[in-house]
């Protein structure tokens, strides 16, 4: 764990972090239930990424990569490479031209609504962690009705539903529940929760969800094991094929992100994009998208840090992921502050949220009983003061692109 010296075990006492280190499970072998799909998507981007050598990047492939049109993981790699650095300002503008291209001026605006923050996992750098002493709760069908509506009012048309990783207390059929009320409200549902099996998110597909959304946090399989000690989240492969089944599932889209500084970056970046891009060819019809979130604090260490992946380094990721999949959806969290976002919306993201909260029941001012906070957000922003400054950088917000018929 030395990538970050502030992501430790230091909660526990020592005689707790033996005992659990004597029961952990294998991370590579599926746990009974978990659905096994005959694919090779997962160790295609497993083999690309341990041959991806980004040092081996010259100045010529990055001017080779913004040459060419169509651009190839080779292309990818090389934007992606320290030797990509200087050429910031020429990869921002052929960038700008494709997401121009492709989305105009138009940015997507939505929030995330976090139902409950109740987690049998042990991730050492997420505030939900089981052992992590934080206030849970969890929102009942009637509270969580009250939250969309209060989110409704500012105009959102779109929501991204959250829960910890809690299969014994966000049921598939409480999250089924919450996308059904999602439905009276909102006119696009994504879900990030914990990997589920395809029938699962077709019966969330069939109550209203549209797309799902999971990090592999990294795709380095020897420190995931050290990152998440307990839980179903441990099992790495499980994890990894989690958007194709939920395309099997039948959503319309998928989401994609490694977390930005657990591990090197530059490797969990192309592994990212590595598997949108293959995942796209194996299913033209879906709809990709990418995020670009970068660690932060957590209650009870506020000491967490991204480490090397500083601003420069943020945008040249999300830059790459525009020149890899020009039709793909780039959003932007709240992880960054209004500055960096505004700048990344400038040039290759596409997406925004706004009136952000990572607690349960803030949305809402009839909600008493309200639990602690996954992380701390870094712009705090209104769905207006959102809207106005994206209007003032001459971007079009937009709530819905979607006509149903």
């Amino acid at each position: 764990m030395a990538q970050n010296e502030h992501i430790n075990e230091s909660i526990l006492s020592d005689e707790v972090r033996q005992d659990m280190k004597k029961e952990r499970i294998d991370h590579m072998t599926y746990l009974p239930g978990m659905e096994v799909l005959d694919s090779d998507i997962g160790q295609q981007v497993l083999d690309r990424t341990a041959a991806y050598d980004y040092n081996r990047y010259t100045a010529d492939d990055v001017r080779r990569a913004l040459r060419h049109e169509n651009r190839t993981l080779e292309d990818f790699g090389a934007l992606l490479s320290p030797a990509a650095l200087p050429f910031l300002e020429e990869i921002a503008q052929v960038a700008q031209q494709e997401t121009r291209k492709h989305f105009g001026n138009s940015v997507c605006m939505f929030t995330p609504l976090y139902i409950a923050n109740y987690c049998e996992n042990y991730c050492i750098y997420c505030g939900f962690n089981c052992h992590n002493k934080i206030h849970r709760a969890q929102l009942n069908a009637e509270q969580i009705e009250k939250e969309m509506e209060a989110i409704a009012a500012t105009g959102l048309q779109e929501i991204l539903i959250l829960t910890g990783e809690s299969r014994s207390k966000s049921t598939v059929v409480y999250i089924g529940e919450a996308c059904k009320i999602a439905r009276k409200y909102f006119k696009v549902i994504g879900l990030e929760v914990y990997p589920m099996n395809s029938d699962e998110y077709a019966y969330l597909h069939q109550c209203g969800a549209d797309y799902v959304t999971v990090f592999q946090e990294t795709y380095n399989s020897d420190k995931y094991e050290t990152l998440h000690l307990q839980g179903h989240k441990r099992i790495f492969p499980y994890r990894l094929n989690a958007q194709e089944r939920a395309l099997k599932g039948g959503m319309r889209g998928v989401g994609f992100g490694a977390l930005l500084g657990l591990d090197d970056f530059r490797k969990d970046a192309f592994a990212t994009g590595c598997h949108a891009w293959l995942l796209q060819r194996k299913y033209p019809h879906a709809e990709i998208a990418f995020s670009c979130p970068r660690l932060r604090p957590i209650i009870n260490n506020d000491k967490i840090n991204p480490m090397d992946v500083h601003e420069p380094q943020l945008l040249q990721v999300v830059m790459a992921y525009r020149l890899l999949m020009p039709f793909a959806s780039i959003t932007i969290s709240t992880r960054e502050c209004a500055r960096v976002r505004d700048n990344l919306v400038s040039i290759a993201a596409t997406k925004i949220s706004a009136g952000v909260s990572t607690g349960i029941g803030e949305h809402s001012d009839e909600i008493e009983a309200k639990g602690d906070d996954q992380f701390e957000i870094s712009d705090g922003r209104s769905v207006d003061e959102v809207f106005h400054d994206l209007q003032k950088l001459g971007l079009q917000p937009v709530m819905n692109d979607y006509v149903y018929v």
